[in-house]
């Protein structure tokens, strides 16, 4: 490592503790043994600073070897420098380390929030030194960070953005298939009606995700269908929030058409229903997406793979 202190002066960390060791052990020959380099080697390094400097930086009394003025104010200095250079390489090693075991993971809210969760689980549960970090947001939001360098892949559902355009160097991969399913309230008016059309979200209130997001552009691209188009449905909100859709509906603002993954616990406990819709079928690939060309630590490739395989990744 080389110090720049000007612009025709040019120090390296090697020099400094040469010249420290000498001034410390008062000898040249005993800083070279403590150093395990030669004499000539250490007094080529002595030459070379006092060239530097343009000043006779040691001299040489009954008691060895001495600093001058100019040479203490140089040992001040380089004993500073020397911790400030060894703490860097400390913390920049400290830094490839928690790289090597760290991973960012971006992934839309169904997947992110309702999936992903008990794969990264049982991953740490076989490699407990790894650190994953879950990036949640919608379709959009996920492509820019991967794109920008944030991320090291991301698992997104529904279907691409079409002003998306990913280059060559990066590689898709489509994990599995999800299905929207029409959720209702579990009581009142919207929960009476034993099962749906197409041609019924003309007149009942649906509730919608927010643009961007996989699952509105995966229901934007189904229409028309069965007569009915994208803007004869009967939108009354758009949330960007799964859990804010899901307590419009149990409240009876409205029906919404989501993953089945995100309303079990409420289907289960009795909160939402999923109400059969005839006329149409919504299907959503969930899609790994991640640099082809980017070199990887073994905690990527081992990811990738935990991802890729069906028995393996453990979805919620």
């Amino acid at each position: 490592m080389r110090v720049e202190l000007g612009v025709e002066t040019m120090l390296s960390l090697e020099q400094l503790e040469m010249f420290c060791a000498v001034v410390r052990s008062g000898s040249m020959s005993r800083a070279a043994a403590l150093l395990h380099v030669s004499q000539p080697a250490i007094s080529q390094q002595i030459r070379a600073l006092e060239a530097e400097f343009g000043t006779q930086l040691l001299v040489r009394t009954h008691r060895g070897v001495e600093p001058t003025p100019a040479g203490d104010a140089l040992v001040r200095y380089a004993r500073r420098i020397l911790v400030l250079g060894r703490s860097l390489r400390a913390e920049i090693e400290a830094l490839r380390e928690a790289a090597a075991h760290r991973l960012v993971v971006g992934a839309t809210p169904v997947i992110g929030g309702y999936a992903l969760p008990c794969t990264i689980y049982l991953f740490r549960r076989r490699y407990p030194d790894a650190r994953i970090d879950l990036v949640i947001a919608n379709t959009t939001e996920v492509l820019q960070r991967l794109q920008d360098g944030l991320l090291h892949m991301a698992v997104i559902e529904g279907p691409l953005p079409s002003d998306v355009s990913l280059q060559d160097h990066w590689a898709t991969q489509v994990l599995t298939e999800d299905t929207l399913v029409l959720v209702t309230p579990a009581k009142g008016p919207l929960a009476e009606k034993e099962r749906f059309h197409v041609q019924d979200l003309r007149e009942v209130p649906l509730i919608l995700r927010e643009k961007g997001s996989g699952t509105r552009r995966a229901i934007e691209e189904r229409f028309p269908t069965g007569g009915v188009a994208f803007e004869d449905l009967n939108v009354v909100m758009e949330l960007s929030s799964l859990e804010a859709i899901k307590t419009s509906v149990e409240a009876g603002h409205g029906v919404a058409l989501l993953s089945r993954w995100t309303v079990r616990k409420e289907v289960h406990a009795g909160a939402l229903r999923i109400a059969p819709l005839d006329g149409v079928t919504i299907r959503l690939p969930w899609t790994l997406i991640y640099s082809r060309t980017q070199s990887r630590t073994p905690l990527e490739r081992q990811f990738l793979r935990t991802l890729r395989s069906p028995t393996e990744r453990g979805f919620c």
